[in-house]
């Protein structure tokens, strides 16, 4: 039995990624160890979104480094890093010697060949039917694309990912079927463009046939639809979101209401077009709309944030979150000589992010009394003693968290998985705390 440390770094995909590759070696005999010290081998799956995230992926590859002074035999350095320079593939071994082998996002199966040189594995076999999860959990993500072709003018995406490739329903029915022989109650599905999935298979509302395909598999009851967008957002996908299992819940990332400034970015979609989609979607009993937005942007005006800003009071997003504009070398607008200082673009994030806390708080402050259904995560990170979980309208890891309160509770302490009733007694900006009724 072999050592493996795994570190995984940036978005949900990612964490996709480094499951599947987890799958592949388990196969092989290796098993995961929490300290590098103890490890035979490493495995960093990289983010590169952003440059902070290059510098963030940088900073653990020359950390884990050292570790191979050890026991540790070799460091593999996986995802969106090696994808996003490998057309610079030689500069980057050459930068970071102390790596054994590079792996792309589209190459997942490589992991085997890196850490068991010669094994070959057969590159049309779906890898992903292969993923293991690190520990039991609630909740999983359940990546349906891969890469996407739009061409926003800020992102580094296509770059890092290419172009679209949706997988097959079979394969992912099959996933999610497995997925839930773990133990897993909600599916979060996710890919860069959701409401796209299908386009490059040549179907026809392929998000409302995968939903229909998962919809009756047994164990699964929260399916969460994440990173949809507005210019194919159908009234049939509308009709279907808060039927059944799909949660009455939908991240949209809009990233700006000025028009001048959506037509640069290449959007493809006007304030007006956006305000009616959110309008159908506020009709929906019980919706929640999460959305996310870009401060600083080349070309922002204090006008423009202004307007922002008061969209925001108007729409009042139950989440939202704002990011810096980050210049992307190789996007068209990262390439632009004219930008807003740094300080400027953090200090325009920080007022929209206080705006949108004075209205998350006041809609938190508004549950106190209600009775939810609370999905259980485990134990709480902050609190060694306290169970947390979240009600449908929180996604996990970004939207905040339920905290359980058994004092004047007669039931058993909950497992991770199950749900709980509970009546929500305490709420914060962002976090509420739930006293449980009954299981």
């Amino acid at each position: 039995m072999k050592n493996l440390h795994l570190i995984s770094l940036g978005c949900p995909k990612a964490r996709v990624d480094s499951e599947v590759m987890l799958g592949l070696l388990r196969k092989e005999g290796w098993k995961l160890t929490p300290n590098p010290e103890d490890a035979d081998a490493i495995l960093i799956s990289t983010c590169a979104f952003l440059q902070s995230s290059i510098e963030e992926s940088i900073d653990e590859i020359l950390d884990a480094a050292d570790y191979k002074q050890g026991r540790c035999k070799k460091l593999i350095v996986a995802g969106c890093l090696p994808s996003r320079y490998k057309n610079e593939m030689a500069e980057l071994r050459s930068s970071l010697p102390e790596v054994d082998a590079f792996i792309q996002t589209h190459e997942l199966n490589e992991i085997v060949r890196a850490l068991n040189a010669p094994k070959f594995v057969d590159p049309d076999t779906d890898y992903f039917l292969s993923r293991e999860l690190a520990g039991k959990q609630s909740y999983s993500y359940l990546k349906i694309s891969e890469g996407c072709n739009r061409r926003c003018s800020f992102c580094a995406i296509p770059l890092i990912r290419g172009r679209q490739i949706s997988r097959p329903i079979d394969s992912l029915v099959t996933e999610a079927r497995m997925l839930a022989e773990h133990g897993v109650k909600e599916l979060v599905l996710v890919a860069q463009e959701l409401t796209g999935y299908g386009s490059d298979l040549g179907m026809e509302d392929g998000l409302l046939k995968l939903l229909d395909a998962i919809e009756p598999i047994d164990g699964i009851e929260w399916i969460r639809l994440m990173y949809t967008y507005p210019w194919n957002f159908s009234d049939a996908l509308i009709a279907r979101v808060g039927k059944g299992k799909v949660l009455p819940y939908v991240d949209i990332p809009l990233q700006h209401v000025s028009q001048h400034l959506l037509d640069d970015m290449r959007r493809h979609i006007d304030r007006d077009s956006q305000d009616r989609l959110l309008h159908k979607l506020r009709e929906i009993p019980g919706m929640v709309l999460r959305t996310s937005l870009i401060a600083g942007y080349p070309g922002e005006t204090e006008e423009d944030l202004a307007e922002l800003e008061e969209w925001m009071r108007e729409i009042r997003f139950d989440r939202l979150g704002v990011f810096a504009y980050s210049p992307e070398p190789g996007t068209p607008a990262g390439d632009r000589e004219e930008q807003i200082p740094e300080d400027e673009r953090n200090a325009r994030r920080e007022h929209l992010m206080a705006v949108q806390q004075e209205i998350h708080a006041e809609k938190m402050a508004q549950m106190i009394g209600q009775e939810l259904t609370v999905l259980v995560d485990g134990y709480s990170e902050e609190h060694e003693l306290v169970l947390d979980g979240r009600y449908y309208g929180q996604a996990p890891e970004i939207d905040g968290q339920v905290y359980l309160s058994y004092e004047t509770s007669d039931q058993d302490m909950a497992q991770t998985g199950d749900f709980v009733r509970v009546e929500v007694v305490e709420s914060s900006e962002y976090d509420l705390v739930g006293r449980v009724l009954d299981a």
